[in-house]
C-alpha cells in the first residue's frame, strides 16, 4: 500500500509543490496585484461618480465624498480578492501542518510501540510467553475491535491455541482447524475482507455476521512456512483496517522469527539429547538428569543393561538385525517403564534406565518385566530371540554420577561374569537370577 493509502489522501499531480513557499508567495503576489488593479478602479470609480452627480459641491466635499465611495467599494473588493484568500490558504496550511505533526506522531507511536514488542519477544522464555506478548501487542491494534490469534504447532498440525483478544461476536470467530484451510495463508500474505456477506468472505467464520463488518487477516510464517495467522476486525470501508493490516504484518513477522528461533533451538536439543537410531536419549540427556537429582537429593534407582552375546547376533544375522534387536529392546523398556522414567542409550548395546523414586527392589521389578517380554516382543518384530544381563544401584551408593555409573557397570560385568542372562546388585543386595536356560545366539 502507497503513502496515501496511509494517510488517507490521494495524490494529485503538483500536490508536491502546493504548500511550497515560492508557490504561496507567487499565488499572494497575483492577489496583490489583482487588489491594486481593483483598488485604482474603484478610486476612478469614486472619483468620476462623485464630479458627475454632484458637480457644484465645493472640492472639499468631492473629496471626502470620493474617498466615502471608494472606501464602500474597495473594502469588499480587498477582502474577496486578498483576505479571504490568505485567511483559506493559511487555514489549509495550518490544517496541512497539523495533518502532518499527526501522521509523523502516529508513526513515532507505531515505531515505538513495535520496538516494544521486539524486546518483549527476545526475552520471553518459551512460546507460551510469545503468546501472551502477542496477545497483548493485539490490543493495541485492535482499540475498536476484536482481535483473535491462532497457532499449530506445524503446518500440517491442528491448530491447537486460539485466543479472542477484546470484544468479539462468536459469529465471526475463526474456526479453521488448520493452517491448511486458512486462505490467507494459502495465499503467503495478508488481505482484507471488505464485506461479511460478499463471495471473497472467509468461509473459516463461525457462522453468518453482519455486512459491515470487514476483517484484517495475516498469516504467521515459521520457517519460511504457514503456521498460523493473527486477525482484527472493523468496518466495511474504514481506511483504518488498511493500516491495521499494516501492523498486523510486522506482528505477524516478529512473532514467527521468534517462535521459529524458539522451535529450532528445541529441535537442536533434542537432537543433541537423543540417539538417532533407537530414538531414547544419549549420555549427554542422562549426564543431566542425573547431575540435577543428585543435586536435589531426590531417591532414584539406576539400571544398565546390556544384550547378551549382540556381537554374536551382528556376526551371524547382520548389522541390519542387530539395529532392529537394539530398537525391539529400547521399544519394550519404554514400554515397562513409568512415563517420567529417563530410559537412554548408553552407547553399542548398552541401555541405562534411570527410575525416580524407586528403589533397588523397585528397580528390580521394572528390569524383570522387561526381560519376560521380550521373547514376546522379538517374535512380533521377527528378530532372533536374545536375554538381556543387567547391574542395578540406587542413589545410596555413591556421590557422584560417574561413581554411581561405575558402580552399575562393574555389576553388570559380575551378571556376564555369572553366566549373562541375570541381574546383579550391590553387595549385601539379594541376586535375581533367570532359570537355566540354553545358550542363546
Amino acid at each position: 500500500m502507497n503513502a496515501a493509502g496511509v494517510s488517507g489522501r490521494q495524490v494529485r499531480p503538483g500536490d508536491a509543490h502546493e504548500g511550497s513557499p515560492a508557490r504561496w508567495f507567487a499565488s499572494l503576489h497575483g492577489r496583490f496585484a489583482l487588489a491594486l488593479l481593483l483598488l485604482v478602479g474603484a478610486f476612478a470609480v469614486g472619483s468620476l461618480a462623485t464630479e458627475a452627480l454632484f458637480p457644484t459641491m465645493p472640492v472639499g466635499l468631492k473629496v471626502l465624498l470620493g474617498a466615502v465611495v471608494f472606501l464602500l467599494l474597495a473594502a469588499p473588493l480587498v477582502w474577496l480578492q486578498a483576505l479571504a484568500p490568505m485567511r483559506r490558504e493559511f487555514e489549509r496550511s495550518l490544517g496541512e501542518q497539523s495533518s502532518r505533526t499527526a501522521a509523523a506522531e502516529e508513526r513515532l507511536r507505531t515505531h515505538e510501540n513495535d520496538a516494544r514488542l521486539q524486546h518483549a519477544l527476545e526475552i520471553a522464555e518459551d512460546e507460551g510467553g510469545v503468546l501472551r506478548i502477542a496477545e497483548q501487542a493485539l490490543k493495541r491494534v485492535s482499540e475498536t475491535g476484536g482481535a483473535q490469534i491462532m497457532m499449530a504447532p506445524n503446518p500440517d498440525g491442528e491448530i491447537d491455541h486460539s485466543s479472542v483478544i477484546g470484544v468479539m461476536d462468536p459469529a465471526a470467530e475463526c474456526v479453521i482447524r488448520s493452517p491448511r484451510e486458512c486462505p490467507t495463508v494459502r495465499r503467503g500474505q495478508g488481505a482484507v475482507y471488505e464485506d461479511g456477506l460478499a463471495l471473497s468472505a472467509c468461509r473459516g467464520l463461525r457462522g453468518e455476521i453482519d455486512a459491515g463488518c470487514a476483517a484484517a487477516c495475516v498469516p504467521v510464517f515459521i520457517a519460511g512456512r504457514g503456521t498460523g495467522m493473527i486477525r482484527a476486525l472493523g468496518s466495511a470501508g474504514d481506511p483504518s483496517l488498511y493500516r491495521q493490516l499494516q501492523q498486523l504484518t510486522f506482528h505477524a513477522h516478529q512473532i514467527g522469527s521468534r517462535l521459529g528461533v524458539m522451535r529450532s533451538v528445541a529441535a537442536s536439543e533434542v537432537k543433541a539429547t537423543t540417539d538417532p537410531l533407537t530414538g531414547l536419549f544419549n549420555r549427554r540427556a542422562l549426564d543431566a538428569r542425573l547431575g540435577v537429582l543428585i543435586e536435589q537429593q531426590a531417591p532414584f534407582a539406576l539400571i544398565i543393561a546390556d544384550i547378551d552375546h549382540f556381537k554374536r547376533i551382528n556376526d551371524t544375522h547382520g548389522h541390519d538385525v542387530g539395529d532392529r534387536a537394539l530398537k525391539v529392546l529400547a521399544a519394550t523398556l519404554k514400554q515397562c517403564v513409568r512415563r517420567h522414567d529417563l530410559v537412554c542409550r548408553f552407547g553399542g548395546e548398552e541401555f541405562v534406565v534411570l527410575l525416580v523414586g524407586l528403589d533397588v527392589a523397585g528397580a528390580l521389578e521394572i528390569i524383570e518385566r522387561v526381560r519376560s517380554e521380550l521373547p514376546r516382543a522379538t517374535a512380533r518384530a521377527s528378530v532372533p530371540t536374545f536375554t538381556l544381563s543387567a547391574g542395578i544401584v540406587d542413589h545410596g551408593e555413591a556421590d557422584d554420577a560417574d561413581a554411581l555409573l561405575r558402580t552399575a557397570d562393574q555389576l553388570l560385568y559380575e551378571a556376564k561374569s555369572l553366566g549373562r542372562d541375570r541381574v546383579q546388585m550391590a553387595p549385601g543386595r539379594a541376586v535375581q537370577e533367570a532359570p537355566v536356560a540354553p545358550a542363546q545366539g
